[in-house]
């Protein structure tokens, strides 16, 4: 399947592709960042910042990396939202060549489960058009496509399948008011309960801010993992240094930042997937923190 580029107008770039995927999956990847920044761009190109308020007037503003450090960002408003089928939208890039904004619509028509895509960019001028024309603008927006239909390729598997959801993780320790107040105290864990349920049950959940898990510190429920014992839990935040200075002024433990591997895109932040901190609870159960800055 490849892409058609057209000019039916002076001022009008039409981009058509075909995909094997019902148009709701293939709406989903136009308005949702977390399906977003997994295509959007050309090969060698990553979205890294994804700020959208889909809903008509709202604002929309995507950040891109590319080769060697270089970045691109665009920005508009939405005039329609009309899911599945048309996605209306003005767009702007920051450093543009050309003059004026460009209208962008999406329409979406699906036959027999696969969806052709449909966008047209309409230009201030001919000569806006024009200059956009020079550009390799088909061979971009092909690699995006392509990896979109990798993406959905993806997505279609996974499409129609119960959730799993991790709710919570069993932390085992011995001194269940010592590891609250680390993991409460230290760490800053919400505290969601502390439930005794009699003098030999007591239950403790706490979760990470920002995390759909949580953990459960407890006795009495037939644990039989030894304390300190369960090792490779794993944490997430936005910016690895702040993470490592805040346990540190809290009295924890903590690595050295180790970098494991080299960031391919290292931008914005060659930390990025590669970078890490390790550290402990009292009981020895041990944590790794690693960096993704596109994470809220």
């Amino acid at each position: 399947m490849t892409l058609r580029v057209t000019t039916p107008t002076d001022t009008d770039i039409v981009l058509t592709r075909d995909f094997d995927a019902p148009r709701r999956l293939v709406f989903a990847t136009l308005t949702r960042p977390e399906l977003l920044t997994r295509w959007y761009g050309a090969r060698g190109w990553n979205l890294t910042e994804c700020h959208m308020d889909l809903s008509v007037g709202g604002a929309w503003r995507f950040v891109s990396s590319g080769p060697g450090g270089e970045r691109m960002t665009q920005r508009g408003v939405y005039r329609e939202i009309e899911p599945p089928e048309r996605l209306v939208y003005t767009e702007r890039f920051d450093d543009q060549s050309y003059e004026g904004e460009s209208l962008v619509t999406h329409i979406l028509v699906e036959h027999d489960g696969r969806t052709t895509l449909t966008t047209t960019v309409r230009y201030a001028s001919r000569e806006a058009r024009d200059t956009v024309l020079r550009y390799p603008m088909a061979r971009g927006v092909g690699e995006a496509y392509d990896r979109l239909a990798e993406l959905l390729e993806i997505e279609k598997r996974r499409d129609g399948l119960m959730n799993w959801t991790l709710e919570v993780v069993l932390v085992p320790v011995s001194d269940l008011d010592r590891a609250k107040e680390f993991y409460a105290g230290k760490l800053g864990f919400n505290v969601d309960h502390d439930t005794k349920i009699s003098d030999e049950v007591r239950i403790i959940q706490l979760t990470p801010p920002g995390s759909g898990c949580s953990i459960v510190l407890a006795k009495g429920i037939g644990n039989t993992m030894a304390p300190g014992s369960l090792h490779g839990l794993q944490l997430v935040v936005s910016d690895l240094h702040k993470a490592r200075a805040q346990l540190v002024d809290n009295g924890v433990d903590v690595s050295e930042i180790q970098v494991l591997g080299e960031n391919p895109s290292p931008q914005p932040d060659p930390l990025d997937n590669v970078g890490f901190i390790h550290f402990a609870d009292p009981d020895g159960n041990r944590w790794s923190v690693q960096q993704i800055s596109t994470r809220p």
